[in-house]
């Protein structure tokens, strides 16, 4: 059976006079310019991905085979997922942003920075306390290119979750 909540955006669509379905719900778009605040989405979007993939494939310290790296640079992954979906969902629809693609990404862009922010923080804590217990296994400029990319992955985030709160959204 088909979940009644997944699909309740489908009342909003009618069929038009020309037999094609037309959408009727409520609309929402940016009150400053659209255009330059999707292309600093994307540009906070591809920088966090750079960020991430990045970190993961530099062999520093630890990330081979230490669990309290890796599981948090597996949700800094998944976060960066749901980000980067919510914010092509976004920048896609355009001016006129329509409810059920806005109501879910207003909430998931802000979470999931969020949640990146901190699972790239405990990979950074993590590979710390690798280094302290253990050294640099003979990686430390690896180790310092890991470290500043999470820190860089944070400072990011937390700037992406602050610009995407400030914008004002407006119903049409």
């Amino acid at each position: 059976m088909l979940s009644p909540r997944k699909w309740k955006f489908l009342e909003n669509f009618k069929l038009g006079p020309e037999g094609s379905y037309v959408y009727t719900g409520e609309t929402y778009s940016l009150k400053a310019d659209y255009k330059k605040a999707y292309l600093i989405f994307v540009v906070f979007g591809v920088s966090l991905a750079l960020c991430v993939i990045g970190s993961g494939l530099i062999n520093a310290a630890g990330m081979n085979n230490t669990f309290y790296v890796i599981i948090p640079y597996i949700a800094e992954v998944i976060s960066l997922f749901v980000i980067l979906w919510s914010n092509i969902k976004l920048v896609y629809a355009g001016e006129k942003v329509r409810a059920y693609v806005y109501e879910p990404t207003r909430h998931r862009i802000p979470e999931g920075t969020l949640a990146l922010a901190v699972f790239s923080a405990a990979s950074l804590l993590g590979s710390i306390v690798f280094t302290a217990l253990h050294g640099f296994e003979g990686k430390m400029l690896l180790c310092i290119v890991f470290w500043l990319l999470k820190v860089l992955t944070v400072l990011l985030s937390l700037a992406f979750n602050r610009f995407f709160k400030k914008k004002e959204w407006v119903k049409l």
